[in-house]
């Protein structure tokens, strides 16, 4: 269970942070949208594809469990507890009660090539949660990234996770 929540985690994160295609008006990848990731777990021989919907945020935000920041200026998030952006995925059991992502990069739209950040947060409904940090690299709609478990989480403690997504 702690392994798929974990998977889970990280995937959604991922997913989050890492998805980008280019769309709008100008040159680059907007974050802002619906995006599709596929994850892996270094402790999980099966990937794991999520749908994340990343909205605008601050790069600093309050949650049940903690407060949580990435590197911006511009920053976006996929949190279901808050109802801001949303992430879903077959990986996300039934006791899974609040998983979200924020997301920092240099620019919205990030310039081929550009660098992003991300936190992951997933929670039960005993108080358990774990929280992964990830960074990676965007180009031409794509996103590769990788992660690890954070040391304020040790329940997953050792696991690390790479990931790609694709903006829709």
């Amino acid at each position: 269970m702690k392994c798929s929540l974990i998977l889970i985690l990280i995937l959604i994160v991922f997913a989050a942070g890492c998805n980008s295609n280019s769309s709008g008006g100008g040159p680059g990848t907007s974050m802002q949208g619906t995006w599709t990731a596929t994850g892996s777990l270094s402790t999980q021989s099966a990937a794991r594809t999520y749908q994340v919907a990343l909205v605008s945020s601050p790069c600093s935000v309050t949650t049940p469990v903690g407060t949580f920041s990435v590197q911006g200026p511009a920053c976006f998030i996929a949190n279901n507890n808050t109802g801001q952006g949303s992430i879903s995925g077959a990986g996300i059991g039934s006791s899974s009660k609040g998983q979200g992502v924020l997301i920092g990069v240099s620019a919205n739209p990030v310039p081929a090539g550009g660098a992003f950040n991300l936190v992951f947060v997933a929670g039960d409904g005993n108080g358990n949660f774990v929280e992964f940090t990830g960074s990676g690299t965007i180009s031409n709609g794509m996103v590769t990234g990788t992660g690890s478990c954070s040391p304020n989480t040790p329940v997953c403690n050792g696991d690390s996770a790479t990931f790609t997504a694709t903006l829709q």
